[in-house]
């Protein structure tokens, strides 16, 4: 079974229809605003009759990195279930928020287009966006994540495509161990390898960068 998390203003139809084109759908989480709280408990009571259950979870809409914690901790409280995200109400710092986040969850965001003819069909109408194939792992710690900080600053200082030597000799490090590192980051997709000649060079990636802005 899914869990939908749904930020919200005004406006909940986008809400409605986007989980009627899903038919898995257990559990609902509303994102509400201190400005839209009559609308979030409206809509609560609206959706517990429709047999959904129902959670709020107030946020600040103008904090960006307020949106992405909600969605962060809601979906480590829920392990075992499918997430996805309606990324179509609440202001636009919350839709890049909510966008933002399904990068670190493996969640599946989706929008929700307004009808124009009113003959099209409700798949028609729900667009899901493309994710990462695996959810960044939060719990990066130690010596893996020393490595990636390094390679993040460096990155911001315009030095890429180091090797792992360097990372070793910054770290105090064999370069075997730098290897392991960076191949469990790799597959993670924070970072990147490339072989130039007999070196293989390490590259941070964008959403490695992403991580690293929201973790620093």
């Amino acid at each position: 079974m899914s869990l939908h998390i749904t930020p919200h203003g005004r406006a909940t139809e986008h809400i409605h229809r986007g989980l009627r084109a899903f038919s898995s759908v257990e559990s609902v989480c509303l994102l509400t605003s201190d400005a839209f709280l009559e609308t979030g408990d409206e809509l609560t009571a609206d959706l517990d009759r429709f047999g959904y259950d129902v959670n709020q979870r107030v946020i600040n809409a103008f904090d960006l990195r307020d949106v992405v914690d909600a969605v962060v901790d809601i979906t480590k409280e829920n392990p075992d279930r499918d997430i996805y995200i309606n990324i179509t109400g609440g202001t636009n710092l919350v839709a890049g928020g909510a966008t933002s986040s399904a990068f670190f969850v493996g969640a599946t965001p989706y929008y929700v287009l307004e009808p124009q003819t009113g003959d099209e069909s409700i798949d028609d109408l729900v667009l899901k966006l493309p994710t990462p194939r695996q959810p960044l792992t939060f719990e990066i710690d130690g010596l893996q994540l020393d490595v990636l900080k390094t390679i993040g600053r460096w990155d911001e200082q315009g030095r890429t495509g180091v090797i792992y030597r360097e990372i070793g000799d910054e770290l105090g490090e064999a370069a075997q161990k730098i290897s392991y590192h960076v191949n469990r980051l790799t597959e993670q997709g924070l970072l990147e390898t490339q072989t130039e000649g007999r070196s293989k060079r390490v590259y941070l990636t964008d959403m490695g960068r992403l991580y690293l802005s929201w973790t620093a």
